[in-house]
């Protein structure tokens, strides 16, 4: 069994190291047409970060092993010259963030690409809470078309935001856009599948985990079932403190031990060892960030020790 985990991590990282291929091939390309002004923004940005680690590093190191003996006025440089970098870094990407603004009022066809790309985020984003509650087709392109147009509207909002454009109010914009789509999605579910809508955004979260897990288990012929996967989703929400108090999943606070003890009773043997055991790549904006539950179930074993 540990020789098949081993494949299936191996495979998990391979099919990682792909999708970031494609995304950097699909980033050179874009970048090769856009104006050199662009590129040279993005480069320095680059470099800014370097710079910032850089100092964070530094700073780490000031104090020595012990953490005794620090240098205030070394320090207090270093915290300058940190606060000046991140100061320069925010002004590049709000420049580049100006720039995307601009070309999306401007440039139609560029608009419509990215539109066209949204929808198809948009068919993807409540697939599993469709699949769950055996939505029908008609429902679950209703669900889709929904999400679609808040993103649309979140992303003219942004975009009038970015260009500071007169007359722009952010809260009474986002609370507008909100009210429409809790209105619309209730007008697509009805009351009662609504309310079930509302509890999965809520495991929002813990349904992104479960979802590539199950993916990655399906590589080694032991994938999820929805039953399977809508039961692990509600586990590690109710091992979730901020979800109990009603609020969204926060999986950098979920009781892993508590998750064990309910997915016993979800998973065969072969799913639990996997499930324990792996780290899994998650969509994190346009890029992939790899969660672990090891990493995070010692972040949380060192914030209880006041550390």
């Amino acid at each position: 069994m540990k020789k098949l985990i081993n494949v299936l991590l191996v495979s998990a990282a391979v099919a990682a190291l792909v999708v970031l291929a494609r995304d950097y091939k699909r980033r050179f390309a874009i970048e090769k047409t856009n104006q050199s002004a662009e590129a040279a923004v993005l480069e320095k940005n680059a470099a800014a970060k370097e710079r910032i680690d850089t100092l964070k590093q530094a700073l780490s190191q000031l104090a020595g092993a012990d953490g005794a003996n620090i240098d205030a006025d070394a320090a207090a440089k270093l915290k300058a010259a940190m606060e000046e970098e991140i100061k320069r870094r925010a002004e590049l990407e709000a420049a580049v963030a100006k720039k995307m603004a601009e070309r999306l009022k401007n440039d139609k066809e560029f608009a419509l690409t990215r539109a066209a790309a949204m929808r198809a985020v948009a068919e993807k984003r409540h697939a599993a809470f469709c699949r769950v509650q055996q939505l029908s087709p008609e429902q679950s392109e209703a669900v889709a078309e929904v999400e679609f147009q808040w993103m649309l509207r979140m992303d003219d909002i942004q975009m009038a935001l970015t260009l500071k454009e007169p007359g722009t109010d952010e809260k009474a914009l986002r609370k507008a856009a909100s009210d429409e789509f809790a209105a619309n999605m209730k007008a697509a579910l009805g009351d009662d599948l609504y309310e079930q809508f509302q509890v999965y955004k809520r495991q929002d979260a813990a349904w992104n985990y479960v979802s590539v897990c199950g993916a990655s288990m399906s590589l080694g012929d032991m994938p999820l079932s929805v039953t399977q996967a809508a039961r692990l989703a509600d586990a590690i929400a109710n091992a979730c403190p901020q979800y109990q108090k009603g609020k969204w999943v926060d999986m950098g606070t979920v009781d892993w031990n508590a998750v064990d003890a309910a997915a016993v009773d979800i998973l065969t043997p072969e799913q639990m060892d996997y499930f324990k055991n792996a780290s899994f790549f998650i969509p994190s904006g346009s890029a992939l960030k790899v969660v672990s539950r090891q990493n995070q179930e010692l972040v949380n074993a060192v914030k209880k020790l006041g550390q």
